[in-house]
């Protein structure tokens, strides 16, 4: 199944207030138009025929293949699996360009096998991010356990944050127990709309990714000003003191 041609494509992380990408998660994806195009396909095939160690290498393996594709100045992030992590062999490439991202896919906090591989990646320069917070397992618990350098905000979160007060607070108090912990850089993940664009920039929050900036493709960009939202200014022509 996975000896499928697989390959990895990139999707950008952006700072909102330059427009400035600063890193690409790579993403793996199976052959375009076919049943395992999806990686939570092949990942749930993985898990089908117990080989899902094999999967992740070759995921891990491509994903650190695109680093020298990358801009000088930007980061690889790149999706551990923490069930399969001490089975999966090290990271051959530098250690202070390419993110580890974490999803607790069960409680890690107290599993100290992991926490000591964490330990020992961080050691080596790599930075450590939280994947998915907000959704699953992930929570205060974790972050005072695992330390990390990143949190990535699920996008369940995100989603009509514009609109929707209590998303709004989940997010402000994200950034609250945050920096009170860090400082940790906190990306929000799935932005896909101006209007949450904005929301985020309210409650804070200056890195991004999501299909706003666009979709995850072959090739890494180096800016994303151009498609950046803009607030538009109130017409002083339709103003309410103006039609009086």
């Amino acid at each position: 199944m996975w000896r499928v041609p697989l390959h990895s494509v990139l999707h950008p992380i952006v700072q909102a207030s330059s427009g400035q990408v600063i890193g690409h998660e790579a993403l793996l994806r199976g052959p375009t138009g076919s049943a395992w195009e999806s990686p939570a396909q092949l990942f749930a095939e993985a898990d089908r025929q117990g080989d899902r160690v094999s999967l992740e290498q070759a995921a891990r393996r491509l994903a650190v293949s695109r680093l020298p594709d990358l801009p000088s100045h930007q980061s690889l992030f790149v999706n551990i699996d923490p069930v399969v992590a001490p089975a999966v062999p090290p990271i051959p490439a530098p250690p202070d360009r390419v993110v580890l991202e974490i999803a607790e896919t069960r409680p890690i906090g107290d599993d100290q096998a992991l926490r000591s591989q964490i330990d020992a990646w961080r050691s080596q320069g790599h930075r450590i991010a939280v994947d998915d917070y907000g959704a699953g397992y992930m929570g205060v618990k974790t972050l005072l356990a695992l330390e990390p350098d990143i949190v990535k905000i699920d996008q369940a979160v995100i989603r009509g944050l514009d609109h929707h007060p209590a998303r709004r607070a989940a997010v402000e108090a994200i950034m609250h127990v945050t920096q009170a912990i860090g400082p940790i850089l906190v990306i929000a993940e799935g932005v896909e709309t101006p209007e949450e664009f904005w929301a985020l920039q309210d409650c804070g929050v200056d890195y991004m990714q999501g299909y706003l900036f666009g979709k995850p493709q072959e090739s890494p960009i180096r800016d994303v000003v151009s498609v950046l939202p803009t607030r538009m200014r109130p017409d002083p022509s339709t103003s309410r003191e103006h039609r009086n």
